[in-house]
């Protein structure tokens, strides 16, 4: 039996072209790493579109929405510890 913390599946919903984006785009860098996370830009799936519209950037885990913008450094840095 190994004691391996659990992993987690954490998605960035974002866009081209969103400064908001970006920004905790390069928190969640510093925090995870830019491998340790999925980047999903809403623009390429109609059904995201309808379901994100202006409300990105949203950070998802485990299938989750659990925060969206706007979102504070303190906001993702909790969720993400």
């Amino acid at each position: 039996m190994t004691d391996k913390p659990a992993t987690r599946d954490v998605v960035l919903y974002e866009r081209s072209g969103c400064h908001l984006c970006d920004e905790v785009r390069v928190l969640m860098d510093a925090m995870l790493g830019p491998d340790a996370y999925e980047r999903v830009d809403v623009d390429t799936d109609d059904a995201l579109v309808l379901r994100y519209g202006f409300r990105v950037p949203v950070v998802a885990v485990d299938d989750v929405d659990r925060l969206e913008a706007p979102m504070s450094e303190a906001e993702l840095r909790s969720l993400l510890a």
